[in-house]
């Protein structure tokens, strides 16, 4: 079944690219900033487009793939049983050192196994040790098709040990958008 799913989402993340030509954008020279008042826009669609470099490296893929799988999943059941599942560190959206991460568009978790304790708080004025608000980056993103970002943040595998960690983030239905990461990825293509 598992395997149906992630073909779907594969399928689904390659008709999406061919269809939107595959452009490259680049990321602005400086960071993005968020409105205080977050207006989110609904999404009605129930396919996944994806905003992605072309070249992508086979970590960014695997990543970029898994949150796909986790938007068409969110779509389909709604926000409180998707919730749920992204909450659950036994569900299907944690496989290995992947796990999907939500939250809304005032930077509140929804969804963390990493951080359960800091599920329903509000991450949108942190910035990481490089001085960069993550959040409201994670906003911008997902508020324009998603993407990848590159932000320093504690690794659960490394006793905490604040990391670099590369996220792809997306919108699911225009009020949370949801994401995974890698860290300590050397091989990338897509950072802002």
């Amino acid at each position: 079944m598992r395997s149906i799913i992630l073909t779907l989402a594969i399928l689904t993340l390659v008709l999406a690219i061919a269809g939107a030509g595959c452009t490259t954008t680049t990321p602005p020279a400086t960071s993005p900033t968020a409105s205080s008042t977050p207006s989110p826009t609904t999404i009605t669609t129930s396919t996944v487009t994806v905003n992605t470099p072309a070249t992508l490296s086979a970590d960014e893929k695997r990543v970029s793939a898994f949150v796909s799988e986790a938007v068409v999943y969110g779509r389909k059941h709604g926000r409180q049983a998707s919730l749920a599942e992204f909450n659950d560190p036994n569900g299907s959206f944690v496989r290995g050192d992947l796990y999907i991460f939500a939250a809304d568009y005032n930077g509140t978790s929804l969804a963390s196994i990493a951080l359960p304790k800091r599920v329903n708080t509000s991450f949108y004025d942190d910035v990481d040790v490089t001085g960069q608000y993550y959040m409201r980056n994670k906003i911008n993103l997902s508020r324009s098709g998603g993407g990848f970002t590159t932000i320093h943040f504690p690794n659960p595998a490394h006793n905490f040990t604040v990391e670099p960690k590369l996220c792809y983030v997306h919108d699911i239905d225009g009020t949370y958008w949801i994401g995974a990461g890698m860290y300590n990825q050397s091989n990338v293509t897509a950072r802002n």
